[in-house]
């Protein structure tokens, strides 16, 4: 393959950077694997273009090896004349490659491109990629009537078998692809001499880094950022923190006098600046008085799969399968752990929610980090099942969100980098972090959830996962724990 050959992902690429694209062809070793979550988005579109394919009876798929791509452009030609449904047909017009999603034979000699996406609405980057396809398409000889977006549908709601024809909703955007086809070819010629460049490219770092999807190679650009850049001011527009690192300024301790900070904001940088923690105690003992004995630390763990798993539940719906409780009677008291983990592949919802409402008793705080969260995953339990519905709004008047305190920079520290998140709090007060766990983030326990459950792990890889997994909910309480220890210290 010529290294100036472009297929539509490295179309894609190299509108977001060309950077980017330059590394897929001369550097490619340098790009790091997707990670678990975003292997997960990935399978995720592999089981809707499947669910798409199936409401084209008597389709044919173009299968082979994705990097054989002569032999799929030969087998594309071998079917083409039958006038069915293809799936993954390839075409290629001067430097360009596309396979459609679909092909759809319509009229005597027209076909329709359809494009089947995972998300719930049409996106630009997904018009660019059409726009493409159309261009390679017609320009191999195929007429083209329309291009059409096939995405989920998020009023969907699953009961019984997955209804492909009610999860999945087309549109029709024609006009707005052929607005994009003048760029096809000027973009390709850029790219083309991109990649022959003989080094990298020299690209700014900038909101094309995370748009329209976050960049493999951002920690090898920002590598020459600080823990402390603009970039981690507390909710500083992007477009300015990029704006004052292109100006040369790296760190928050050296911000020019012309940037105009709020409270929380000067709260950051006086503490960078002075490498000392802020404390507010009587904000701090104010808020601890709220506690009530026993105390329950909870936290919640979800799958949101875009097709739903099952009844009663919406694409990216978040499903409850996990959480942890720990339960401290009195002050000074032991704490104890209890928690929920579901098994096998039946809907956990019921027995989440049972299993929580015998340990969480009548009275008592009930301390969450950023309650929200798991107050709408109740909101939506106690909605399905509506018996609970009076036991919640009891809950609810329990509950003491533990972000408060960091989110108002009653407590900050320097190490926090603008951050209030419990992965950022929990260091800098403790001696406890998540380094080392098997699972440190809710993505990854997502992610992991999902792919021993509902894939086909061995019961070793599942087993691992699971005790990952409790370990990892299980920290996120006995952080809250910690944390609470703390402040009482801190406050006095």
């Amino acid at each position: 393959m010529s290294p100036a050959f472009l297929s539509k992902s490295k179309y894609l690429a190299g509108l977001q950077c060309h950077k980017l694209l330059w590394h897929h062809y001369n550097a490619k070793d340098e790009i790091p694997p997707p990670d678990v979550a975003t292997q997960a988005v990935f399978d995720q579109g592999h089981v809707i273009g499947k669910l798409a394919q199936s409401l084209f009876p008597g389709g044919i798929e173009i299968g082979g090896d994705p990097k054989e791509f002569r032999q799929a452009l030969q087998a594309t030609q071998d079917e083409l004349a039958k006038r069915l449904p293809l799936f993954e047909p390839a075409f290629q017009y001067k430097n360009a490659f596309a396979r459609a999603d679909i092909l759809n034979p319509v009229a005597q000699d027209q076909w329709d491109i359809i494009e089947v996406k995972s998300s719930t609405s049409v996106k630009e980057v997904n018009l660019f990629d059409l726009a493409l396809q159309r261009y390679v398409y017609e320009g191999a000889g195929l007429r083209i009537r329309n291009c059409l977006l096939m995405h989920i549908d998020s009023a969907y709601v699953r009961k019984g078998d997955v209804d492909p024809r009610g999860l999945l909703k087309q549109e029709d955007v024609t006009k707005d692809v052929q607005m994009l086809s003048p760029k096809i070819e000027p973009d390709l010629a850029v790219m083309s001499e991109v990649i022959a460049l003989k080094s990298s490219p020299k690209v700014e770092i900038g909101p094309q880094c995370n748009a329209p999807y976050g960049c493999a190679l951002i920690d090898k650009c920002w590598a020459f950022l600080p823990e402390d850049s603009p970039l981690t001011l507390y909710r500083l527009r992007k477009d300015k923190a990029f704006d004052l690192i292109h100006r040369g300024v790296t760190s928050v301790k050296k911000l020019p006098r012309d940037v105009v900070l709020n409270d929380k904001q000067s709260i950051q940088v006086g503490s960078a600046q002075n490498g000392e923690p802020f404390v507010d105690k009587k904000y701090l003992r104010e808020f601890l008085k709220q506690l009530v004995y026993p105390l329950y630390y909870l936290d919640f763990e979800t799958i949101s799969p875009g097709v739903p798993l099952f009844d009663d539940s919406s694409p990216f719906g978040h499903i409850t399968f996990q959480f942890s409780l720990h339960i401290q009677e009195a002050p000074g008291s032991a704490v104890r752990q209890e928690g929920f983990l579901a098994q096998g592949r039946l809907d956990p919802r019921r027995e989440f929610l049972d299993r929580l409402k015998a340990l969480l008793g009548e009275k008592g705080s009930i301390v969450i980090y950023n309650e929200s969260f798991e107050l709408s995953r109740l909101d939506e339990l106690t909605a399905l099942f509506p018996a609970s519905r009076g036991w919640y709004n009891q809950v609810k008047r329990r509950t003491l969100d533990l972000l408060r305190p960091f989110r108002d920079f009653a407590y900050y520290h320097p190490a926090q980098h603008g951050s209030a998140s419990i992965k950022a709090v929990l260091p800098v007060l403790t001696h406890m972090s998540y380094e080392g766990l098997e699972i440190g983030d809710g993505a990854t326990a997502s992610g992991e959830y999902l792919r021993v459950t509902f894939g086909d792990a061995e019961e070793g890889d599942r087993s691992k996962v699971r005790k990952a997994l409790e370990e990892y909910c299980a920290q996120d309480t006995l952080a809250m724990v910690k944390i609470v220890e703390k402040l009482g210290r801190l406050s006095r």
